[in-house]
């Protein structure tokens, strides 16, 4: 019988924000606003329009909405009836973001908001009120329109923002108009619910195109809401997977009952965005035909897969015997005890000595019978040709009691195998069977798979066939109020194990534990206020429940309940059992499933809201001669990124997109706000990746509209200039802003057109003392620069010190240390006693790690997977030196830091595709020698962030083992034995290094999911020996 068990400890842990009385509900909204600053030359604005002419367009678009504010319900409006819906949802949409309830919606409520789209149509630069600049004498650049506008802001409605539950019903359908509210009708009752939008297929029409050639990126599956617990299923409308028959319930978990009901697992289908284009792979990509072997070394091969009929009946046997395949990288040591514990993970590989090791290798891992056999090249060119197979290089026998499994390290999700030295071929001679005899020892083999969820598998399937038992109760933690519930596990047995899979699916447990925390009483009522209080408000804002596994600190997220393959994982949830790093097992959690936050908290208890990053286009002011360069800037997490005007994938203007959305079907208008999201972090990733050079805003001293004619490298000169709007005569500035109508007509204009220039121009000092300037479109575009420049700087300088302070509450909890410098409490000093310092919060209670660990990365949210700074050794023999890292789709981008106090020279770019994450131990041994002193005690280090940290060298570093090469092809399969590099990271921290790692992990699992048919050649290239030869 299942108990719920309240933790004693803090009730309410600490760092969770609450949305208290009267605070929005978009307070929690994770979703970045951008603004495009300034004008658009023209052509880049009538590049992605569906026609060139955008007065045309927009004389198109006052049109129809000036037939819409004159029609109403009972005469013909004259209006076609995609605009009218989505005119009308516009309308309400609007009238409930300006604080309106749903009962007052009526005809006086939708009369004002019809003038009020009207108005901000009428009024808007790029509506009809836009007007075609000049072209500027002297340049090849097109005519400007436009202005500044929000990009994905339709009518004053932004579609990317992540709307509360009634918002986005409401995008669905609009109320019907009365005159005045009904008291019979009962109000809406979905704001506690999340409406998910099922992926489906669109007609490339559907959605506009992406300037940017990315990787195909999986779409994100939807997340469970664990809002429906009604004691029935009841799939909402748009789940993509079928419903139960009715009358069947959900099995259940708590007090042990036991359901009759077997859910379908049905094979969920995966949308991708692809330059602007949805494709769904069809259902043969998990059904692949065998392909041919690959000929040679060295060098990739083009797989053919033209098979003869015999060829492909013969394979279809070998598959049958196939448990398990996959390509890994391996590590193969040896020692002559057998002895070593049946837990070889990285920590007794540290103290194990007389350990000889092999350099990684890339092999193909076949489990076949009571076997493992593990496959290499061979190294004389065609012979693999002759004998039709590669050449088996060792053999893990299953059978044995001697081999054992472990999970070596949860952090990058490499596992180990011990066995006895075994015997490639049973039918060898007898002197040769003697030798093997006589070589006693053990062998220790290390895998490191491609994903994170096919390492999980490997574990798991592992564990059970080598004796794993399901334990008869799984302990469950709720970080968030601080609760333990334990979870009856069912009697299961080999024979029925498909039972448990089914009690403990992500959505059944979720919704459980929801409904028992939220209803219990008695002694365990503190335990349901809590979680009332705390997490069901928390949901009501659109926040999910999710399951994670944790282990010291370090989370892994129930994510993916389909393989690589397309296949069902029913383990997913139970394959975290098998997670035991040593003697450490991972505990299950219910957290809530946070993406990267868009506030800060100061410690004077001030709240903090991200500003929204900035883009456009700039003249940068060269100091000698004073030349300009067009360039194009765009903020991307805390940097900017300058970019060729060529390659700046511009946004598109928010009359192209009105003009699509009035000419698309009523029913495309959520399909339409998904494309544009995937496509705005596309097109930011695209921006990341083409960018010439970037600066950190955290190294970014003042930000002043310029006042002298040159540039003057020393900030002291103009101290009197950094606070807009604050000096005397400020009014006097702005007035004369406002009289410069911008480019090349304003110039004609000016008595003085040099002192017009530099009133046009700004400035940024870095903290070397080092001043870039930039010329603007006109001095209000430039006065806008500033403010929103000066916004951003201020925000990312608290996040990063926010950020380095959370990273230091996990590790202190984690190592159950003090920390470096001691945090003296307020009243900790007291007649010269000893001062107390503040104490260390539990790991198992820490919030903090959702953050750390958001779903951003999972769900594709953000445009920089992560960023950060990170060590790397110059040369082989050098010191380590400074870099900065950007994750984006699929490519990591290393920039230096230069002394001028930005980054330049993108001076690495690692394509993902054929590559894998390990740390710690492993990454350690990758060094040259004399390079790694594992005797070297540990130095506490201090940042200028405030971060503070005292790990051991190889608990910072990480490493990266890769293929240098272009984009590849579908049908291009790399050798076993092709080329490859390492590259060897130090982070801050081990908490850093545990990050990175997870980060880099799932994009690789993202990139091979949208790469199905590629990575199946993978698995497949190369043929095995035969069974029979073999023997049992």
């Amino acid at each position: 019988m299942a108990s719920l068990q309240t933790h004693q400890g803090e009730p309410l842990s600490r760092g969770v924000a609450l949305a208290h009385p009267g605070e929005s509900l978009a307070s929690y909204d994770h979703s970045r606003r951008r603004v495009f600053i300034g004008p658009m030359p023209e052509k880049d604005a009538s590049k992605d329009a569906s026609q060139t002419d955008l007065d045309s367009s927009n004389k198109k678009v006052t049109n129809q909405i000036l037939r819409w504010l004159h029609s109403s319900d009972e005469g013909s409006d004259g209006a076609d009836e995609s605009s009218t819906s989505f005119l009308q949802n516009r309308a309400y949409l609007g009238f409930l973001r300006q604080g309106g309830r749903e009962e007052d919606w009526g005809r006086q409520a939708e009369t004002d908001e019809r003038q009020n789209i009207w108005n901000r149509w009428q009024e808007s630069e790029w509506g009809g009120s836009m007007r075609h600049r000049k072209k500027d004498a002297g340049t090849t650049t097109q005519r400007w329109v436009g202005g500044s506008f929000e990009i994905g802001n339709i009518l004053g409605v932004n579609i990317l923002d992540s709307a509360p539950a009634s918002l986005q019903q409401a995008n669905q359908t609009c109320p019907e108009v009365t005159d005045a509210p009904s008291p019979t009708d009962p109000p809406s009752t979905v704001g506690g619910q999340t409406f998910v939008t099922a992926r489906t297929e669109l007609s490339p029409t559907a959605v506009f195109n992406s300037q940017a050639s990315m990787y195909p990126y999986p779409s994100s599956e939807p997340s469970s809401s664990a809002g429906l617990l009604a004691p029935e299923y009841r799939a909402p409308a748009n789940d993509i997977n079928g419903a139960p028959p009715e009358g069947s319930q959900r099995p259940t978990i708590l007090r042990g009952k036991k359901s009759s009901a077997h859910m379908n697992a049905n094979k969920r289908k995966t949308t991708f965005f692809i330059d602007g284009r949805i494709s769904s792979p069809t259902d043969s990509d998990s059904q692949l035909a065998p392909v041919g072997l690959d000929k040679g070394k060295g060098k990739d091969r083009r797989v053919s897969l033209d098979e003869t009929p015999s060829r492909e009946q013969s394979q279809r046997k070998e598959r049958a015997n196939i448990v398990l395949r996959d390509r890994m990288l391996v590590r193969v040591s040896y020692t002559k005890s057998e002895s070593l514990p049946c837990h070889f993970d990285e920590v007794q590989n540290r103290t194990t000595p007389r350990l000889r090791y092999e350099d990684w290798a890339e092999f193909l891992v076949v489990w076949r019978g009571e076997r493992l056999e593990i496959y290499e090249d061979y190294t004389l060119p065609g012979k693999e040709h002759i004998t039709g197979h590669k050449h088996l290089a060792f053999i893990i026998p299953l059978k044995s009691q001697r081999t054992h499994s472990t999970l070596y390290s949860f952090t990058d999700f490499t596992f180990s195998i011990l066995c006895p030295r075994a015997p490639v071929r049973n039918n060898q001679s007898k002197a040769r069977a003697l030798l093997d005899r006589m070589q006693e020892g053990t062998n220790v083999f290390i895998f490191k798979p491609k994903c994170r969820t096919r390492a999980m598998d490997w574990c798991w399937r592992l564990w059970r066939h080598l004796g794993g038992k399901i334990p008869s109760s799984i302990e469950l933690t709720c970080p968030a109020i601080g609760t333990r519930v334990d979870l009856d596990v069912p009697a299961a047995d080999e024979v029925n194990i498909d039972k448990a899979y089914h009690m403990f699916s992500r959505r059944n447990i979720i919704d459980t534990v929801r409904k028992s925390l939220a209803s219990s009483c008695g002694s365990h009522e503190i335990a349901s206020r809590d979680w009332n209080y705390v997490v069901e408000r928390r949901i009501a804002t659109g926040t999910t429940l999710e399951l994670a596994w944790n282990l010291e600190a370090k989370l892994d997220w129930v994510w993916k309940e389909e393989d690589v393959m397309g296949q069902p994982r029913p383990w997913a949830v139970l394959c975290g059992l098998a997670m035991q790093q040593g003697t450490k097992a991972a505990r299950l959690e219910l957290r809530l499933g946070q993406h990267y936050p868009a506030t800060i908290h100061l410690p004077d208890g001030t709240k903090v809201h991200e500003p929204p990053c900035i883009e456009g286009y700039l003249d940068r002011i060269k100091p000698n001669g004073q030349s300009k360069q067009h360039i194009y800037l765009s903020s991307h997490d805390g940097h900017l990124f300058a970019l060729l005007p060529s390659n700046s994938h511009a946004p598109v203007p928010p009359n192209v997109h009105l003009s699509r959305a009035l000419s698309s079907h009523p029913n495309e208008s959520l399909e339409y706000t998904r494309a544009f999201r995937e496509a705005e972090v596309a097109r930011g990733a695209s921006q990341i990746a083409a960018a010439f050079e970037a600066f950190d805003l955290r190294n970014i001293r003042q930000i002043r509209r310029a006042t002298h004619e040159t540039i003057v490298h020393d900030a002291r000169t103009h101290a009197t200039a950094t606070v807009a709007g604050g000096s005397v005569g400020n009014q006097d500035i702005l007035t004369r802003d406002e009289a410069d109508i911008g480019g090349a007509e304003g110039l004609a204009q000016a008595h003085d057109k040099s002192q017009l220039r530099v009133r046009r121009c700004f400035e940024i000092v870095m903290i070397s003392g080092y001043v870039i300037r930039f010329e603007t479109y006109s001095c209000q575009t430039s006065q806008e620069w500033v403010e929103r420049l000066r916004a951003l700087v201020e925000y990312w300088t608290q996040r990063h010190h926010v950020d380095a302070r959370d990273e230091m509450d996990i590790s202190y909890s984690t190592r159950h240390r003090p920390p470096v410098t001691p945090r003296v409490t307020k009243h900790g000093f007291c007649n010269g006693e000893k001062i107390p310092t503040a104490p260390i919060v539990d790991a198992d209670l820490m919030p903090e790690l959702s953050s750390l660990y958001h779903w951003c990365t999972l769900d594709n949210c953000r445009s920089t997977v992560k960023s950060g700074r990170v060590f790397i050794r110059k040369g082989l023999q050098g010191q380590y030196k400074l870099v900065h890292l950007f994750l984006v789709t699929g490519r990591l981008l290393q920039y230096q830091v230069s002394r001028n106090s930005f980054l330049r020279h993108k001076s690495r770019e690692i394509n993902l595709m054929d590559s894998y994450v390990f740390s710690g131990y492993l990454a350690a041994l990758t060094l040259r020698p004399g390079e790694y002193h594992p005797e070297t005690p540990s130095v506490a280090r201090r940042y200028v962030d405030g971060f503070e940290a005292d790990d051991p060298e190889e608990d910072l570093l990480f490493a990266i083992w890769y293929r240098k090469s272009r984009d590849r092809a579908a049908d291009n399969v790399p050798s076993l034995s092709a080329k490859h590099k390492v590259i060897v990271f130090r982070t801050r921290s081990r908490v850093e290094r545990d990050a990175w790692c997870w980060a880099l992990g799932c994009e690789i699992e993202k990139l091979v999911r949208a790469n199905k048919e590629r990575e199946a050649k993978l698995r497949d290239v190369g043929g095995l020996v035969k069974f029979s030869d073999l023997g049992d």
